[in-house]
């Protein structure tokens, strides 16, 4: 693994439930049925992070996970993973929690910028739910919160498994 995780190299997934529950192999999370995956191609690298549990160990609010996802030399991106029942209004307030409170958040973010030497990383967030919302009601959340979330909704055991790659469009 040459993408540094800023000193969390113990809650990098690395094999079905190792070294976290939430891992379903070295690059997916699962929970309760609601799984989301990285399928990585020649010229690219990433890591699947647990957050909860691992990095962040405490009552406060957080997400599941983290995926850092270098495709070649352009684009370097971290998505946050929300792995929910149907309180999609819950996991925006988390995913909002770890992007504007969550200090060791921003190290892991801060070092993968610096270790690909880039400027930038594309922050995206995404919710992986068995819950139901219309369009406007994932606007209004997304207004509410000042940012957007890709939407998995219907996830269940007998659904096809989510490459995040594909939210990345």
């Amino acid at each position: 693994m040459t993408i540094s995780v800023a000193g969390y190299e113990h809650c990098v997934c690395c094999g079905r439930r190792r070294p976290h529950c939430l891992c379903d192999g070295e690059l997916a999370f699962e929970e309760n049925g609601k799984k989301i995956r990285l399928t990585l191609r020649s010229d690219e690298e990433g890591v699947a992070l647990v957050l909860d549990g691992c990095v962040f160990r405490d009552d406060e609010p957080k997400c599941d996970g983290l995926f850092l996802w270098k495709k070649g030399t352009s684009k370097k991106y971290a998505i946050l993973v929300e792995l929910k029942g149907v309180d999609i209004e819950q996991a925006f307030k988390q995913i909002a929690y770890v992007r504007s409170n969550r200090l060791e958040y921003r190290q892991i973010v801060e070092t993968f910028m610096s270790d690909v030497g880039t400027s930038t990383v594309v922050e995206k967030a995404v919710i992986v739910s068995n819950g139901a919302l219309t369009k406007p009601q994932w606007v209004k959340f997304e207004n509410q919160f000042g940012f957007r979330v890709l939407p998995v909704l219907d996830s269940d055991a007998t659904t096809r498994v989510t490459d995040a790659r594909e939210l990345c469009r």
